[in-house]
């Protein structure tokens, strides 16, 4: 042919590039065949060659090109067509770059597109090579476009090996017409596969993504579930300081949440061989287990009669050891169990058993959880033995002041007895010197007798309330009855004891005899340390919603380096002169503090104190 290109549309209503007459009676077996081939269209690697050998057996074909302006999805791509080729003899590079330049630019024009960039192995069997010379006579091409419903998506271009008749051409265009149809049902489902493989990755990820969430809700919750534990136990244990109580409590919590069986021990030494314990057991508690088959009734019952842990209850030669505070163990019949040791400071104080019946309950989670739980079982348990160890002391010692001073105050009523009887039938015109050691035997008796309870004054304030009875006071009563009983020790020392109050002072609500225990404290203290001739002042002054009292003297004041402790249990002044128990002041604190008030100390060393406390005003 002459012609390069041939695209026979001249018939009205014609297919594109069909021509009018119709292949003629000898085309029709080999359409036939490449009807049933295209009929079962695999793909375009596989068909296409062996539709294109059958059509070279009835046209002169050299080379066929196929441009399909689709991507592998089978969507549509006009700026992206991807090219096959097939040919029937060997072709240079150079003859396949002009064919697939001259193939480009007709399906651009064909499709209106500007620039396209086309695909495939060809392309990337010329691409990078030098620029062939150009050929001195192209080969004789034929064109025809890809259409299906008046929508072109890709171009057939043909090389021919010599002319073609009309009936020839004819065939050729019926055969373009059949690829086009078998290529849209093969990128029709082509598309249907992607979006099908779209929507399974899709629903695949969907399910990945429900998966990841329930695992994490799963985890949230227990979590949340082992949170929640770690602080009901701690509520638990904190509310009593009773083991037998708390522990119990505990076990209950635990069963069956966590367990099917709680067994709880606290270890004693055995009086009888320091090398063995003794397991008390404080709590059992057991739960038929929920998911129990028909047969696994009796699972409690064996746990109870034969588990290594829960149904011992002989000695042991000594408490577990070992740095772990959770324990696995495997028994044929028991699946999961686990013990939590109750140690505090390398000593192991009980044990936590716990069964369950079903198997792998406790993770690493839970191992983590539970010794956390071991830790504030610990705490709790060792708090516990520390109160009770506290409440013996303190009941021994309230046991022997009581009995001290029951048996010291026995005697020294017998001493006071006998020596004012002595006292009484001597005269003291016949020896003075008698009548005096009388006196100071019972001025001994006296000040003993003020110690005995001043040390169980004390020991009754020692962390519980001072009891009061307050009432309404007048202050300036208070301050004369404390300095008219202590007047002949100020006289005997040829002392000058004053009361100073200001006027309209207001009423004071007090325990009137503790605060005569104050005020005796604090003066006679004051009478006590200030030499003869020395001055001792009692003044109140009113203050919102309180009245100062202050206890002034003139002594040798308190050094600084003692001013500090002045107000401690059994302190004294390591340069004092006067016999005393350290107690006074101390006593002297606990009654001032007890209704509300404070009391203090200010010293020049040298120059005398004044001490100084405030009592709450009487409510109107």
């Amino acid at each position: 042919m002459d012609e390069q290109h041939l695209t026979p549309t001249d018939s009205p209503g014609a297919f594109p590039g069909t021509p009018t007459q119709a292949p003629t009676r000898r085309h029709l077996e080999p359409l036939y065949d490449i009807s049933k081939r295209l009929t079962c269209f695999e793909s375009v690697a596989r068909t296409f060659p062996e539709v294109m050998a059958l059509a070279a057996q009835v046209v002169p074909l050299r080379t066929v090109l196929l441009l399909e302006g689709v991507d592998e999805g089978g969507q549509p791509s006009e700026a992206r067509p991807h090219v096959t080729v097939w040919r029937r003899g060997r072709m240079s590079a150079q003859q396949l770059r002009l064919a697939l330049q001259q193939a480009t630019e007709t399906y651009a024009y064909l499709l209106g597109q500007k620039v396209v960039e086309v695909r495939g192995e060809a392309v990337a069997d010329v691409r990078g090579r030098r620029a062939p010379t150009p050929a001195p006579t192209p080969p004789p091409l034929i064109t025809l476009p890809l259409a299906i419903k008046g929508r072109v998506f890709g171009t057939l271009q043909l090389e021919m090996t010599g002319g073609v008749a009309e009936e020839e051409l004819a065939f050729i265009a019926a055969v373009a017409h059949q690829l086009a149809g078998a290529l849209d049902r093969h990128h029709a489902l082509r598309r249907e596969v992607h979006l099908r493989e779209r929507a399974e990755t899709l629903e695949r990820a969907h399910r990945e993504f429900l998966a990841r969430e329930r695992e994490a809700r799963l985890e949230s919750e227990a979590a949340h579930r082992r949170q929640t534990l770690l602080a009901e136990a701690g509520a638990v244990l904190s509310t009593s300081l009773d083991p037998q109580a708390s522990l119990g409590a505990l076990a209950r919590l635990l069963v069956p949440a966590w367990a099917d069986c709680c067994a709880i021990e606290l270890f004693e030494e055995d009086p009888r061989n320091a090398q063995r314990v003794l397991p008390r057991r404080i709590a059992t508690v057991a739960a038929a287990p929920q998911d129990a088959m028909p047969g696994q009734d009796a699972f409690v019952t064996h746990v109870l009669r034969s588990h290594p842990w829960v149904a011992s209850t002989g000695g042991l030669d000594h408490p577990p050891r070992g740095h772990a505070l959770v324990e696995r163990m495997d028994a044929p019949g028991f699946p999961s169990n686990l013990r939590l040791l109750i140690r505090v400071r390398e000593c192991t104080l009980g044990a936590v058993s716990l069964v369950s019946a079903r198997p792998g309950r406790y993770g690493p989670a839970e191992l983590a959880l539970f010794e956390a739980l071991a830790q504030r079982i610990a705490m709790a348990v060792d708090l516990a033995r520390l109160y009770q160890q506290a409440e013996e002391a303190s009941r021994w010692r309230e046991e022997m002041l009581a009995t001290v001073s029951h048996d010291i105050k026995t005697s020294l009523l017998a001493v006071r007895l006998n020596t004012e009887m002595a006292q009484a039938g001597a005269r003291p015109e016949d020896n003075p010197r008698q009548q005096k050691y009388l006196e100071r035997i019972l001025q001994a008796e006296e000040s003993m007798r003020g110690l005995i309870e001043n040390i169980l004054d004390r020991a009754r304030m020692q962390g519980v309330p001072v009891p009061l009875t307050p009432q309404p006071q007048r202050v300036e009563e208070l301050l004369h009855e404390t300095c008219d009983s202590l007047r002949p020790l100020a006289q005997h020392k040829e002392q000058r004891l004053r009361v100073e109050p200001s006027s309209g002072l207001p009423l004071v609500s007090v325990d009137r005899e503790r605060i005569h225990q104050v005020l005796a404290n604090l003066v006679g203290n004051a009478l006590k340390y200030t030499p003869s001739g020395g001055r001792i002042t009692l003044r109140a002054t009113p203050e919102p919603g309180q009245v100062r009292i202050t206890v002034e003297d003139t002594g040798p004041g308190i050094s600084p380096e003692d001013l500090p402790h002045v107000f401690g249990r059994f302190w004294r002044a390591h340069r004092a002169t006067a016999q005393g128990t350290g107690l006074g002041l101390s006593i002297a604190k606990g009654i001032v503090e007890a209704h509300g008030g404070t009391i203090g100390v200010e010293s020049r060393y040298g120059e005398g104190s004044t001490f100084f406390f405030t009592l709450p005003r009487a409510p109107a």
